[in-house]
């Protein structure tokens, strides 16, 4: 008899565990399921992570270049404003120089002139 209520409550305890393995069971099958995602989540967070770090450098390389621009930009400023500077005081110079060398042409041709006036006045009272 011992063994029959042995048996028996071995069959109710099994009836009754029955619904709860079933359960556990799909609980595990739950768990895998989110541990598969959260890996999943995991790599996407270290993909996003690399992506997020090269844009990060082709910001600095980015930046680099803009400064770079900027300075070539002032440099190239600089540079137009002495040439501009330059050939003012070229122009000006060169502008003396054309006027001296009228100046020059002129006094010369005034004293052939003079000396024909002379001339033409020397022979008149001959």
């Amino acid at each position: 008899m011992k063994n029959e209520i042995t048996e028996a409550l071995r069959s109710v305890l099994k009836e009754e565990l029955k619904p709860i393995n079933t359960r556990l069971d799909a609980i595990g099958q739950d768990v895998k399921e989110h541990s598969k995602r959260l890996d999943a989540i995991e790599k996407d967070g270290k993909e996003h992570s690399k992506r997020l770090n090269a844009i990060g450098q082709d910001v600095k390389e980015h930046s680099k270049r803009l400064d770079t621009i900027e300075k070539d930009v002032k440099e190239l400023k600089t540079g137009q404003e002495m040439l501009q500077k330059n050939i003012i005081v070229s122009l000006g110079q060169y502008t003396e120089k054309i006027a001296a060398h009228f100046d020059n042409k002129t006094e010369a041709l005034n004293k052939r002139v003079y000396a024909v006036e002379t001339e033409i006045q020397r022979l008149i009272r001959q």
